[in-house]
């Protein structure tokens, strides 16, 4: 082939070439680095997804739920009346229903009795004391005026007051003349006949250490005894004594 020819030959197969690449622009380069680059993107996006994927799951997993969703109230399932088959085929008991109970039928509680209240017991009584012994006279005669009769005694441990009992005979009856308060110092008179005094006096006096009885009583002579008392009682009476007045013209 001559010069001219194959120059002919190339150049008609460039026009041919031009021409074919304004019918279709893209060669095949061209579209194998189109194919590469659409799927560098589908790989890239298939591993997005896939991490997506992994990062739902996970929190599925720890019960965050699903974002994608909106959480709902969680609602409870009213059981149904009708038997539900159990996994092992028998059928599932329909629940009692319990009825109501009217206010009537509704036992009302026992109240409570209130505590009794703690009260403090009294003091314990305490036992009353023995009753004194007997007195013993020390003296029985006529006293310092006209017409007085006078004894003493000495003081009787635990005793609380004497008492001084007359008499106008030895055999009596003898009945009760005056009493005296050792705490108090009084004399009460109990005498029911006439006199012009009668008194008691306790030794309280600095001169003596004994009570004493003094009498003006009208009258024959007086035969006395003494007693001794206390929150027990009273003690046996001493023994009988005369009390003869100065100057009388009887004696005991």
């Amino acid at each position: 082939m001559s010069d001219e020819l194959f120059a002919m030959v190339r150049a008609a197969a460039r026009d041919e070439a031009a021409a074919a690449e304004r019918e279709f622009p893209y060669s095949p380069a061209t579209l194998g680095g189109f194919v590469r680059d659409v799927r560098r993107r589908r790989a890239a996006g298939g591993a997005m997804l896939a991490v997506a994927g992994v990062a739902v799951v996970g929190m599925a997993v720890l019960g965050l739920g699903r974002p994608w969703q909106v959480a709902l109230p969680a609602v409870t399932p009213t059981p149904s009346a009708s038997p539900s088959p159990s996994p092992d085929g028998s059928p599932t008991p329909t629940p009692t229903v319990e009825p109501t109970p009217t206010p009537s039928e509704i036992p009302t509680a026992t109240p409570t009795p209130p505590a009794p209240e703690e009260t403090t017991p009294p003091p314990p009584v305490e036992a009353p004391p023995e009753p004194p012994g007997p007195v013993t006279i020390n003296y029985s005669g006529p006293g310092g005026g006209s017409g007085e009769v006078l004894i003493d005694w000495a003081p009787i441990a635990g005793a609380t007051g004497y008492r001084v009992y007359r008499a106008d005979a030895p055999e009596g009856p003898f009945v009760p003349s005056a009493s005296f308060d050792v705490a108090t110092g009084e004399t009460t008179v109990e005498f029911g006949g006439a006199y012009e005094y009668i008194i008691i006096r306790g030794p309280a006096s600095a001169y003596y250490n004994f009570v004493q009885y003094v009498e003006a009583v009208q009258g024959g002579p007086g035969y006395l005894q003494v007693t001794a008392y206390n929150a027990g009682g009273e003690g046996p009476a001493s023994a009988t004594v005369c009390g003869v007045p100065p100057f009388a013209e009887f004696v005991c």
